[in-house]
Parts: structure tokens; C-alpha cells; sequence
């Protein structure tokens, strides 16, 4: 089934914005597919262009065949504020005058990134080993810097059905949830793939659980319907499907 690279990142807050909130900042709990896509392109140093000109995203363009799944690691808490922008619109604008921005932040977040496939992988596994990057890693937004942890390289295993998950798990064709086994679920539909022109092509709806403080809540199916799934180092995974 292959091998896996896998990582952990966390960080003092994060804020991954929902793009259709427009006077405050409203973040998703975890990082989207789309986040971590350009986590990746930080991490082994795709200059994504954006400096010629601001629609370019060219680090999807090295994405094809990558598979990845997600752990929320840490308990979801959030932290409520507001931050004092700039006002600009022109640029002939008062630079003294400033807007309040209300900001919902994540607070001390750690997620585990499962990696696997595409032509990138040499490359992100040379990075992670030498516990290296070319751009800085940011969870969502350029303030919230991201610590990375590496934890190895394992090979992908058949996991049990009635195992529960250890990840979010996207939902798919025949899929369904045994609620009663797995407590509390949640979902959250996110952004899956963008073009190299920041396009969006694809969202996905994904369930997970509220991990407790020292381990994940396991989030059990009753059919896994066409879900890819592994089991790697130990944990049952969700795989979202390939770029």
C-alpha cells in the first residue's frame, strides 16, 4: 500500500479563513486540504509566483497524485478578538486611520499531516528528515507560525473495519457514521483543490471529533462506502482523495 510520510504541526493560534466572511475573520477548525497544499509547496520551497502576479498559486502545479489525511491532536478552542488594521483603500488613502477586525483565532493547535505519493515526495521527505524549510511554515495566516516535528516514514497497512479513525474523515459514496459509537461528530464542508490561479475546483464535506487532551476521540463508521483508508504507526487513517 505504499509508504507514508508523516509530521506534526502546531503553533501558539492559527486562523485557516472561511473566504466568504467578509467583515470579521471566521476561521475552520483544521487546516483544509488546500492549507496543507501550500504548507507542502512551503516546506520544500515552490516559489508560488504570486510576486508577478497575485492570482498565481504555481505550487499546485507539483500537487498531481499527492494524497494526504489530517489529526486534529489537540482540543478545538478558540480565542475571540479584534485587531486594528489599516485602512486602505486607495493609494491615496489616510495611512493614520485604522478599522477594527474581529478575528476568531485557534488556540495552541497541533494537527498530525499524513503524506503520501506524487512526484513531490522526494523532496518533502529530504526537507522533513534534515528538519528543514525553505519558506516559513504558517498555520493559515503569516502571523501564526507553525513548529514542524517529524515522526518518520511508515509503511501503509490494511486497516481493520471496525477499528475507529484517528483523522478527519471525508465524506464519500455509501459512506455513514455510527454516531452512537463515536459520541459527539461534527462537520465542516472545506475547500479540497484550487487551480495555479487560485481557482477553486472542489470542496469536500468532512467529519471529525473533539480529541480529548491527551489522545484522539476515534471516529467510527458503520460502511466506509468507497473511503480510502490505512492503518499507519498504529492509527487508522482517512485519505482525502488524490490532487
Amino acid at each position: 500500500m505504499g509508504v507514508v510520510l508523516v509530521f506534526d504541526i502546531e503553533g501558539d493560534m492559527a486562523l485557516f479563513r472561511k473566504p466568504y466572511t467578509t467583515t470579521s475573520m471566521v476561521s475552520y477548525p483544521f487546516p483544509p486540504p488546500t492549507a496543507i497544499a501550500g504548507l507542502i509547496g512551503a516546506i520544500v520551497g515552490i516559489n508560488h509566483g504570486a510576486a508577478e502576479d497575485a492570482k498565481n498559486a504555481l505550487f499546485w502545479e507539483h500537487m498531481q497524485n499527492v494524497q494526504i489525511s489530517l489529526s486534529v491532536r489537540s482540543p478545538i478552542r478558540w480565542i475571540n478578538t479584534a485587531v486594528n488594521l489599516m485602512k486602505f483603500k486607495t493609494t491615496n488613502a489616510d495611512m493614520t486611520e485604522h478599522i477594527q477586525v474581529k478575528h476568531q483565532l485557534l488556540k495552541k493547535p497541533r494537527y498530525r499531516v499524513y503524506v503520501r505519493g506524487g512526484s513531490i515526495y522526494p523532496a518533502l521527505k529530504h526537507k522533513l528528515e534534515q528538519d528543514e524549510f525553505i519558506y516559513t511554515p504558517c498555520l493559515g495566516a503569516a502571523y501564526a507560525l507553525a513548529e514542524m516535528s517529524y515522526l518518520g516514514e511508515y509503511e501503509a497497512q490494511a486497516a481493520d473495519e471496525e477499528q475507529g479513525f484517528d483523522t478527519v474523515v471525508p465524506a464519500c459514496e455509501g459512506l455513514e457514521l455510527d454516531v452512537v459509537r463515536s459520541g459527539a461528530v461534527f462537520s465542516e464542508r472545506v475547500p479540497a483543490q484550487m487551480s495555479s490561479r487560485r481557482r477553486l475546483l472542489n470542496t469536500v464535506l468532512v467529519y471529525y471529533t473533539q480529541p480529548d487532551v491527551h489522545k484522539t476521540k476515534p471516529l467510527y463508521l458503520r460502511q466506509p462506502g468507497e473511503l480510502a483508508s490505512s492503518l499507519v504507526n498504529g492509527e487508522k487513517v482517512a485519505w482525502f482523495n488524490a490532487w
